[in-house]
């Protein structure tokens, strides 16, 4: 199977009775890459327990998330990344856990929202600091307060249908970044963080376990971001 080329990330989804766990499903899709056998992988693990590939030697990197009855999987071509899939919960205390781990804008744009908005908010800036923390291989307990974005939606008839813009307030990210908010099932978000330079807008590919074909339609892009190089993320949700 072809790795994803530059500016591309691949996105395997697959239901959780499909596959023997986490692990299993992560060898099973790489060892489509590698062209060897699932057992015949070899990892190394980062200080925080993030996996890499040792052996066979591949210009790919990789990250998993798991939600409910649902895994994903995001594979660049070798730009560190992140995901993460949370359901949006309604049952949730959302702002119980904004006020520990959200910043003064986080907040305030959060409880401008009502109901299932303000639910799907927070699952927003959720995802997108687990993201982010999950390329560097950082630690979730000790980097979620760090971390932050802004959000805005498109304004305007002309900005309908269209993605809307984030920026990193403070990130755990050191230089050059992608981010990147779906939908990819109804009441759930996805966030997306690569390391690297390119604008990863239009180079998403999905592909649904076990089929090794991309489907025609990619997860709906709520939000996407360019990054300079000194400072922020821009973008246009």
């Amino acid at each position: 199977m072809l790795a994803p080329g530059e500016g591309e990330l691949h996105l395997w989804f697959c239901r959780r009775e499909l596959v023997a766990g986490s692990e299993p499903f992560q060898r099973e899709v790489l060892s489509r890459y590698a062209g060897v056998a699932p057992t015949d992988l070899n990892f190394a693990k980062g200080p925080h327990g993030k996996p890499a590939l040792s052996s066979p030697h591949l210009s790919l990197a990789f990250n998993l998330s798991n939600c409910r009855d649902r895994l994903v999987m995001a594979i660049s071509a070798g730009a560190a990344v992140g995901v993460d899939l949370e359901y949006c919960d309604p049952r949730r205390d959302v702002e119980k856990l904004a006020q520990r781990f959200f910043s003064a804008t986080e907040m305030l744009q959060m409880r401008a929202c009502a109901g299932a908005p303000k639910i799907d908010r927070f699952y927003d800036y959720w995802t997108l600091k687990e993201a982010a923390i999950k390329a560097t291989g950082g630690s979730l307990g000790r980097e979620l307060e760090a971390t932050s974005f802004d959000l805005r939606e498109s304004v305007g008839l002309a900005g309908e249908g269209t993605p809307g813009s984030i920026t990193a307030l403070t990130s755990p990210v050191d230089g050059q970044a992608w981010f990147g908010l779906l939908q990819p099932f109804d009441e759930y978000r996805l966030a997306i963080c690569c390391i690297a330079a390119d604008d990863f807008s239009a180079g998403i590919l999905q592909f649904d376990w076990p089929h090794d074909t991309p489907q025609m339609c990619s997860p709906r892009l709520l939000a996407s971001s360019s990054v300079d190089s000194k400072t922020a993320w821009s973008a246009s949700l």
